[in-house]
């Protein structure tokens, strides 16, 4: 059944970060956005990663996708402030042992920061998101498939024949000769050890005369 084969992968929330940006990286979407000019760096850091830009839109990608409702999220809830006593408190502890759906309401409200979705009346923890969902809506870039190559040499022992009654009647678009001295011609070959039939002998005088010519006869020549 489809349902045992479903991909029932639950990707962290920076793992997903990591596959969004990969492939906003090679499609080349944000391309023409301006890059900020960079930065002097100190010899003693190292330079700045060019895969941060697209980490930071991919993030705000899928906190977009979240608060549409195009994408769900799980997460460990925490209703328990840490100082019970301090209605002010913002911290929040005693977080569930496990995940429940975190519903569009509380991205809209929330606030979202590192890896900490905190609202009004509690908090989610260790973010979770389907993979094959991430993998729809950002799928990998498929590579392109080589080009068709059509063998030009290719031939049948039909078209050979066609080529050889060209040559033989010395055929041209000002010389088209008598379709039934073609069929007499065609008769008279054989493809394979046999005999061709009337109706294709028929067929094949046709094929090598211009429609033309087939309206209205062996073409006059001047």
């Amino acid at each position: 059944m489809v349902l045992q084969n479903l991909d029932r992968h639950q990707w962290k929330f920076d793992e997903a970060v990591e596959h969004v940006a990969a492939v906003i990286s090679v499609s080349g979407i944000y391309a023409e956005e301006k890059v900020p000019e960079p930065t002097v760096v100190p010899p003693w850091k190292p330079p700045p990663d060019p895969m941060d830009r697209f980490r930071s839109i991919a993030h705000t990608e899928l906190l977009v996708a979240l608060r549409d409702g195009d994408l769900h999220a799980k997460g460990r809830l925490s209703t328990h402030r840490e100082h019970f006593y301090d209605a002010s408190s913002t911290g929040w502890t005693l977080h569930s042992g496990h995940y429940e759906p975190v519903a569009q309401a509380h991205w809209l409200a929330g606030e979202f920061r590192r890896g900490r979705l905190t609202f009004l009346e509690g908090e989610f923890i260790d973010i979770q998101l389907p993979r094959f969902i991430v993998r729809t809506i950002w799928p990998e870039p498929q590579p392109e498939s080589p080009p068709v190559q059509h063998d030009v040499e290719y031939s049948t022992p039909y078209l050979d024949l066609l080529r050889a009654a060209i040559i033989e009647f010395r055929i041209s678009d000002v010389h088209q000769p008598k379709k039934d001295n073609l069929v007499d011609w065609f008769r008279s070959q054989k493809v394979e050890g046999e005999p061709l039939s009337e109706n294709l002998a028929s067929a094949m005088a046709t094929l090598v005369r211009l429609p033309a010519s087939q309206r209205g006869g062996a073409k006059r020549m001047w």
